[in-house]
């Protein structure tokens, strides 16, 4: 597959949000690349359409190739954004990919409709995390503005000046020394062996988390089941409506306890999966670049089905707690008292959605890898 080597920008927003914007969305990334070839006589291939065949190449095609320092991922940040499991996972493979060669610069967030979970100290989102630790542009005002007025072509341009500095600061960048969260004791250098080592002995906690969430997630059918029957029983002897609405109250309360449980259990899995997340892949792309020997090719092979075992393992809780999440259509709708415990619950899923996203994308890189070093 051939990739231009040339500047470029991956536009990622959805596509409901430049309807109701009228095209500006797709016209802003356009107005952005033609100021910076402007400035720099350069042209920036921004790739807008997702549908294209030649966005999903290109991205494919760069971030295996260790990125460089004028691939930029531009996410245009509104609530639909974040609602959206295709954007989320597109923004999480990115940043794993730029943290791991020291790029994170490579991520620009332009914020275009306003969202209040940015203005949290320590939001609870890990996308959101992600968006509030870079400097982001806020267009939120722009956005109001008349594409021609002064202040608007004044914005354009200071982005594209940005993008340039960006290129010029990360040209002479050295990928970062692969490191993984607690191996303080390793040596200043650790080799191949010991980065594995200590990816392998992470991901047991990750099982620890899903067991925990999974006994929450027992206790609140056990709970639901109970109220399904006292509202049997209040039928049968005519409670009506007013015996079910009481039934589902004292549910919703029932249910705040291990619904938070749950959040937090989701809030520690997914800021656990994405902090590893660089170095992980920073030891895929280890082996892709140094190669096996026959020493530590079996090894090799060991922390590949340990990474593809767990990645099977968190899928699979995913379709269950997504099978859950569908089930609890009905009782959002019998009262409002259990909506927010629902809605609750969904954000929970969407932590563990996030950490698929970063196991499917470890799966896909060493599928890659173990087939061009023959590991299979």
């Amino acid at each position: 597959m051939t990739t231009s080597a040339g500047p470029a920008g991956f536009w990622s927003y959805t596509h409901r949000d430049d309807e109701i914007e009228e095209g500006r969305i797709r016209r802003l990334a356009q107005k952005i690349a033609n100021e910076f070839e402007g400035i720099t006589a350069d042209e920036f291939d921004v790739f807008i359409d997702k549908k294209d065949i030649r966005w999903g190449d290109e991205w494919r095609s760069r971030i295996d190739s260790a990125l460089s320092g004028s691939t930029f991922f531009i996410p245009i940040i509104t609530p639909r954004f974040l609602k959206s499991e295709e954007c989320r996972r597109e923004i999480l493979t990115f940043v794993g990919h730029a943290k791991s060669l020291g790029l994170e610069e490579l991520l620009l967030p332009i914020l275009y409709f306003d969202v209040p979970q940015l203005r949290d100290s320590d939001p609870s989102d890990e996308v959101v995390a992600l968006v509030a630790e870079r400097q982001y542009v806020d267009w939120t005002k722009l956005r109001l503005e008349n594409e021609d007025s002064p202040d608007y072509r004044k914005e354009v341009n200071r982005l594209a000046a940005r993008l340039v500095e960006i290129i010029e600061k990360t040209a002479e960048v050295e990928p970062p020394p692969v490191t993984l969260p607690d191996n303080a004791d390793a040596d200043d250098e650790p080799g191949m062996l010991e980065l594995m080592a200590d990816a392998e002995m992470a991901l047991p906690g990750w099982a620890s988390v899903m067991d925990n969430f999974n006994e929450e997630l027992r206790e609140i059918g056990e709970r639901v089941a109970k109220a399904n029957e006292e509202m049997a029983a209040s039928d049968a002897r005519g409670g009506g409506f007013a015996g079910r609405l009481r039934i589902t109250q004292q549910l919703s309360n029932d249910l705040k306890g291990p619904v938070d449980r749950m959040s937090q259990l989701g809030n520690e899995y997914s800021a656990a999966v994405v902090a590893v997340d660089p170095g992980v892949l920073g030891i895929i792309r280890m082996v892709e670049e140094e190669g096996v020997t026959d020493e530590n090719a079996e090894q090799v092979r060991s922390f590949f089905e340990v990474v593809r075992e767990a990645g099977a393992q968190n899928r699979s809780m995913v379709d269950s707690l997504q099978e859950f999440a569908d089930s609890l259509h009905g009782p959002a709708n019998l009262s409002k008292s259990m909506r927010p415990v629902i809605k609750k619950m969904r954000a929970s899923l969407q932590h563990f959605m996030d950490g698929k996203a970063v196991w499917d994308e470890w799966d896909r890189r060493i599928s890659e890898v173990s087939e061009r070093l023959d590991l299979s």
